[in-house]
């Protein structure tokens, strides 16, 4: 409950610097009401869905106030920023004006002149209206596009040269839920299916909601095939949404769970140690889910490519003093949307894409579904081929 009234009051203060920000300026007292109520409306179905979700009650309503709370929330984010952005950009030259007062005594009047400034103020706001209009449509569309193909070519050490043609599959962060259902799941695995890879892996976040309301939306994933199987590693959002139903789940979807443990696999007389690690935060659910590297690695054969996945790029760290050849992570949705994408380098320090700490490569996925709003600006829905060279 401590992190639903955190969210809702930060969601709460954006919504009304927003709507203080621009709805008077732009529209008569009329206007100016109705485009409050939509606002306000706006932010009680986010909020309404919010807490049917984290209770698990009412799925129907609860989707149905889901496709407006962040739709909104993503248009409403870009109010926020852009006017945010514009009223700093204010504070900062109404202070060089009066610094530059104290030194040259104006000889007429002031650029910024009641007058003038009024209409700079309103043109800028329907300037950010519009802009943060077609922000949003474009985001909308990029997040509900079919999820790009990424191939990313792993450099074997000699060492490894008999898995040389292994070719994995990664997907992550699916979130299926209230805005992602079964025609994009469907979708995604079609794809999967046509990359004919050895193996497939989900390193978490599959889902927001219990099993028992979404089992039809996550079923494509049964039609998921590889020769050499599909694992599945636990993301935070398996942990708000019940870990252990959704482990029995997967396992009826035909995916092997790796809880801090590892297969051995043989390809093409070559060994290839896949293992996988809960989420980091885990532990604070489960006692018996802490996430742990070194229990995973543990007795696996030394000449074997050690591979990890790991929800979290942070596992990393201590991957790396296991001794683990390569993470695979998510977690991040590369920041999801601008201009979020580099705020998240603040708290994330691996964002996207290929990393190396110390001996251990690191990817980072940009996530195949996406959290929230339905928007991406700046990322794209991603499915990660990775080839053994």
């Amino acid at each position: 409950m401590a992190f639903f009234f955190i969210f809702s009051s930060v969601l709460f203060i954006i919504y009304l610097y927003a709507g203080f920000r621009l709805i008077p300026s732009l529209l008569n007292k009329r206007a100016a009401l109705w485009c409050w109520l939509i606002l306000i409306l706006s932010l009680v179905s986010l909020m309404v869905h919010l807490y049917l979700r984290v209770n698990f009650i009412y799925p129907d309503i609860s989707q149905s106030l889901a496709w407006v709370g962040y739709t909104s929330l993503g248009l409403v984010s870009y109010f926020f920023c852009l006017s945010f952005f514009r009223d700093l950009l204010i504070i900062i030259s109404l202070i060089a004006l009066k610094i530059k007062q104290l030194f040259i005594k104006p000889k007429k009047a002031p650029f910024f002149n009641p007058e003038r400034r009024g209409f700079l103020f309103k043109a800028s706001g329907l300037t950010i209206t519009a802009l943060s209009t077609s922000a949003a449509a474009f985001g909308y569309f990029s997040a509900l596009r079919e999820p790009k193909v990424v191939q990313i070519d792993i450099k074997l050490k000699e060492a490894f040269k008999n898995l040389k043609g292994l070719k994995i599959v990664q997907f992550t962060d699916l979130h299926v839920g209230s805005t992602i259902k079964y025609n994009y799941v469907k979708r995604v695995c079609d794809t999967i299916n046509t990359l004919k890879a050895d193996l497939v892996v989900f390193t978490g976040d599959l889902a927001d909601g219990s099993p028992q309301d979404l089992a039809l939306d996550v079923s494509p994933l049964m039609d998921l095939y590889t020769p050499l199987g599909k694992y599945f590693v636990t993301g935070n959002h398996e942990y708000y949404s019940g870990a252990k139903r959704w482990l029995h789940e997967v396992k009826l979807l035909g995916f092997e769970p790796l809880i801090n443990e590892h297969r051995v696999i043989e390809y093409n007389n070559g060994l290839l140690t896949l293992a996988g690690v809960t989420d980091i935060r885990a532990g604070s659910f489960f006692k018996d889910h802490v996430s742990s590297p070194e229990k995973a690695i543990q007795g696996c054969p030394e000449n074997s490519f050690k591979l990890l996945c790991a929800h979290q790029p942070k596992s990393i760290y201590r991957a790396s003093q296991a001794g683990f050849d390569l993470q695979l992570s998510g977690h991040t949705h590369g920041g999801q949307y601008f201009p979020f994408n580099y705020f998240i380098r603040l708290k994330h320090p691996f964002v996207k894409g290929v990393y190396h700490y110390q001996n251990t490569q690191l990817y980072v996925s940009q996530g195949t579904g996406y959290w929230g709003p339905p928007l991406r600006l700046g990322t794209f829905p991603e499915i990660t081929l990775f080839k053994f060279i």
